[in-house]
């Protein structure tokens, strides 16, 4: 399932005593998506800041008996179960344990938050010790820990690589299969690409990254065919991580002056980026790297464009980014406005720069121009074809509005429907 169906899920069908679990192969954000997206959801449904919806994220792989088990407390001759610090519990227990260590001169500490919410990430959950799995299976079943209750209304969620030719780990019976909730955990390649473009947006990976897997979609998920074929072979393939953890690598790399994607040492690019997607699937970045990548367009390429194969590349990456778009009439905007005169030329570049924008990317642009330097904004606005850009982007086609609009402006100035298109009349 894709991450709008599980989303959907989460928000209008999950209960806090279901347990959820996300099945798929690694590096496919599972983790990533409980601790972005799942959070932001659970604040939403209890009416609750975000900042008040704890994560606590823990990898049973790595797990001894004692983080999960935790210790025991001798009071009056009988032992008393004392779970691990992260474990959220409920306040009665909380009650009965502060009142045993006061009667026996003892301070006992609550580490829980009982207004906030709680959601238990376990990940790996079929990898950890036969005494770990049962506990972890009583956390999953149940939502308590040895007996323990957790803090009411919180949400256990594990995860598990579910491919048992390439991954190990243990079996569950059909009957603890039975109280989880699984979800083939799926996101679309238009996500993925989504997820790639907020990161670039916000300046944490290369655009190259975007750019090369619009192009091959096929290498952001590898077919489980694929991986099993790479695992046998003791190769390495790319995951959707690995192909973030490399945008952050030639981000860092293009931060501290040294831009190893536009720097054409080929052989080089190739050697870092087989250390994060395996050297088959390196080569062929690195080839794209010297031979397709061109590098960002900024805001002055645009408003001086010479080449019109400038706006097919803008749109194809507004098609797949609509949030770039955005931040690219910002820029442009703010460039323009320091410029006393704008040319003829330059006229023509915003008119083909907005006709491949988005319309919330026109609406907001024009919104702002027209805040920032009305008499610009009135300047440029003198063809049909403008208008046409302008009314398009705030107004339905088909609505009414638009088309008493449109009638009234082609009478008022004497136009036929032809003329509309046309960037050559003066209105």
């Amino acid at each position: 399932m894709d991450i709008s169906g599980i989303s959907r899920f989460a928000k209008n069908g999950l209960k806090p005593s279901h347990t959820l679990g996300l099945m798929g192969n690694h590096g496919i954000g599972k983790t990533s998506y409980v601790h972005n997206t799942l959070r932001a959801i659970v604040a939403e449904k209890h009416k609750l800041p975000i900042e008040r919806v704890h994560v606590i994220s823990r990898c049973v792989s790595v797990m001894d008996p004692a983080d999960l088990i935790g210790n025991f407390q001798e009071f009056g001759g009988r032992t008393y179960n004392c779970p691990p610090s992260w474990i959220p519990v409920n306040k009665a227990y909380d009650d009965e344990m502060e009142k045993l260590y006061r009667e026996n001169g003892m301070t006992y500490s609550r580490l829980t938050k009982y207004d906030d919410i709680y959601i238990l990430f376990l990940d790996e959950c079929k990898r950890g010790n036969s005494v770990i799995q049962d506990g972890i299976m009583e956390l999953l079943l149940e939502h308590r820990i040895f007996g323990v209750n957790l803090k009411e209304d919180t949400y256990v969620v594990c995860a598990d690589n579910d491919n048992a030719k390439i991954y190990n780990g243990t079996r569950r019976d059909p009957a603890q299969e039975s109280r989880i909730k699984n979800f083939n955990f799926a996101p679309t390649n238009k996500e993925f690409l989504e997820d790639y473009a907020n990161r670039i947006a916000a300046k944490s990976i290369h655009p190259v990254i975007h750019s090369y897997l619009s192009k091959y979609p096929e290498n952001i998920v590898l077919p489980t065919k694929t991986l099993e074929d790479l695992a046998i072979k003791g190769q390495k393939g790319p995951s959707p991580r690995d192909w973030t953890l490399l945008g952050e690598c030639l981000q860092e790399f293009a931060k501290n002056g040294d831009n190893l994607v536009e720097s054409r040492q080929e052989m080089y690019l190739a050697e870092v980026a087989s250390a994060y997607i395996g050297s088959s699937y390196a080569m062929r970045f690195a080839q794209f790297c010297a031979n397709e990548f061109k590098t960002n367009i900024s805001a002055k390429d645009i408003i001086e464009a010479k080449d019109n194969d400038i706006w097919n590349r803008l749109k194809q990456q507004y098609e797949s980014a609509p949030i770039t778009a955005v931040q690219m009439t910002s820029e442009v905007l703010e460039n323009i406005c320091k410029r006393k005169k704008l040319s003829e030329e330059i006229h023509k570049n915003i008119l083909n720069f907005l006709s491949v924008c988005p319309r919330e990317a026109v609406t907001a642009f024009i919104t702002k121009w027209q805040d920032k330097n009305l008499s610009q904004k009135n300047e440029w606005l003198c063809t049909p074809k403008r208008y046409m850009l302008v009314y398009t982007s705030i107004t339905n086609k088909n609505s009414q509005a638009f088309k008493n609009w449109y009638a009234a402006f082609m009478k008022n100035n004497n136009l036929t429907e032809a003329d509309m298109e046309r960037d050559d009349i003066r209105v």
